[in-house]
Order: C-alpha cells, then sequence, then structure tokens
C-alpha cells in the first residue's frame, strides 16, 4: 500500500469535515445517526430533541450533538492513522 500524498490527505480531511457541503457530510452523519436509532428500535426519531444530562439533570447537549462531536473525533483519529501508515 504506497503512502497518500498530503494533497490527498487534504482532500480527505475536507471531505470528511462536516461543513463540507459538496461532500454532504453532514447529511451522511444525520443518516447514520438516524439508521443506527433505527436498528436499536427507535420508532420516531427526533435527535435534535433528545437531550444528555449530567446527574446532577444539568443539559449537556443533544443526542445530534453527541454524534457530531463523535463524528469528528472517529475521523480525526482514523484520518491519523492513514496518514501514518
Amino acid at each position: 500500500m504506497s503512502k497518500l500524498s498530503k494533497k490527498d490527505m487534504e482532500e480527505l480531511r475536507e471531505f470528511t469535515d462536516r461543513g463540507c457541503e459538496y461532500a454532504g457530510t453532514q447529511e451522511i452523519v444525520d443518516d447514520l445517526m438516524n439508521e443506527s436509532l433505527r436498528e436499536m428500535g427507535v420508532k420516531t426519531i427526533c435527535a435534535e430533541d433528545v437531550q444528555l444530562i449530567d446527574w446532577d439533570e444539568s443539559s449537556l447537549g443533544t443526542l445530534e450533538d453527541f454524534c457530531n462531536i463523535f463524528w469528528d473525533k472517529a475521523v480525526e483519529k482514523i484520518l491519523n492513522v492513514v496518514e501514518t501508515q
């Protein structure tokens, strides 16, 4: 397997960024979230209304927020591995 060029890595980072409109990355993240919820048996999906709360019942954000943060962190870890190979 050959190492990817800097340009290839830049394109991968851009393509997997949730702000990339032409790749539709945010829509892909939303679709993956909804598909995962359906697989778990959730009938009605409105992730922006699902609140994650702390022990003292203060809001930590929405399920949608969590999925976005998780995507960003997972993509970064994966791309770091790809970049070092």
